[in-house]
């Protein structure tokens, strides 16, 4: 009898509002998320099956603010819309970007370090991807690879949203992103901190592996429809692509980003 009470409860005090972009679910984003600490969570919604694997985490978070619910799959249903939710639903706030200022200093951290071996700054400039596979792909290529941080624009491109979080494999909690109204005036504050600017172009004659790259880099993604906005591709100091040998003439951006991101590192090593 309590039990459903408390179920007829959560239908009446969760279901106004709720918004399929503030909700993430499945075990790996949702816990990834709440081990990061850095992406507020407001509400947990958790089978008892789920609540007693992750205890310790769950009540951690619940001493912090965030509240919990143990409820039946059939309502993370409702909240998730998908079955895929792996027996736990979070409610997010919106994602926390970082600012240029925060980067700069970041950058300034790894040009200072002095341990052996270590990796260079490599940053990335995402401009204008709006296929939001293709840019959780990414992030997670520059989160495996190392980046110091991820630059968007804040138009014309995906922003930063729990689907983005599940495709990026929860890359999103381990970068730092920044999101500016300029990409062009960005670029320019990494050149000043040292940063060479290198497009990856579909176009270019330049191939990545004849180029050298191996100083700290910002490396400029462009869209598949787009490609490189022009004031941005002006700035660049290189162009250069991923060979190609057969009769389909161009990659998706993030495939394109993963080998230009282990090229950069392999050489930059």
């Amino acid at each position: 009898m309590a039990k459903q009470h408390y179920i007829k409860k959560l239908r009446k005090n969760v279901s106004v509002g709720s918004h399929q972009a503030n909700w993430l679910w499945g075990q790996q984003s949702v816990i990834d998320t709440l081990e990061a600490d850095r992406w507020r969570v407001y509400e947990l919604f958790v089978t008892q099956e789920v609540f007693e694997q992750h205890s310790d985490l769950i009540q951690a978070k619940q001493k912090q603010g965030t509240e919990l619910e143990i409820v039946l799959a059939v309502r993370l249903d409702e909240l998730s819309r998908t079955s895929e939710h792996q027996g736990i639903v979070a409610r997010v706030s919106k994602y926390p970007y970082q600012t240029m200022d925060e980067l700069g200093i970041q950058l300034r951290l790894v040009q200072e370090e002095t341990s052996t071996p270590r990796l260079l700054p490599l940053v990335v400039i995402v401009d204008r991807i709006q296929d939001a596979f293709h840019f959780g792909a990414i992030l997670r290529c520059c989160e495996s690879a190392g980046v110091c941080g991820v630059i968007i624009g804040e138009h014309c491109q995906t922003q930063v949203t729990p689907q983005i979080a599940r495709s990026s494999s929860g890359a999103v909690n381990h970068l730092s992103i920044v999101k500016t109204d300029d990409l062009a005036k960005a670029a320019k504050s990494l050149q000043e901190h040292g940063l060479k600017l290198v497009a990856a172009e579909t176009d270019s004659v330049q191939i990545a592996c004849d180029t050298p790259m191996n100083t700290p880099i910002a490396l400029v993604i462009g869209s598949d429809a787009h490609s490189i906005e022009p004031l941005l591709l002006g700035l660049c100091e290189q162009r250069v692509s991923v060979p190609l040998h057969g009769k389909i003439r161009s990659l998706p951006s993030s495939v394109s980003a993963g080998i230009m991101l282990y090229e950069i590192r392999r050489q930059q090593r």
